[in-house]
């Protein structure tokens, strides 16, 4: 299926655009292409980096231990350090 590109306009500082143009021109790219691809790869990090908190394996263990003092979670420091901090 053909992707349907739309127009749109977009400022650079004159040393952004004109490091774009040596790269297009380098490349043998249109400027278009270089800022496409560079949002592309800018949104896929974004992506990467969001965080599946429903599937992340380490809930797997969640109530797998348990303790005889039931309060480990709100004292942990007294147990760990012997005491209030």
């Amino acid at each position: 299926m053909a992707t349907t590109l739309k127009r749109t306009q977009m400022y650079f500082p004159d040393d952004m655009l004109r490091q774009i143009r040596q790269l297009a021109d380098n490349e043998h790219l249109s400027i278009a292409e270089i800022v496409r691809t560079a949002v592309g790869d800018f949104l896929e990090k974004k992506k990467k980096k969001s965080v599946d908190w429903d599937n992340d394996p380490l809930w797997g263990i969640v109530g797998q231990a348990a303790s005889e003092d039931g309060d480990l979670s709100v004292n942990h420091d007294d147990y760990l350090y012997g005491g209030k901090l």
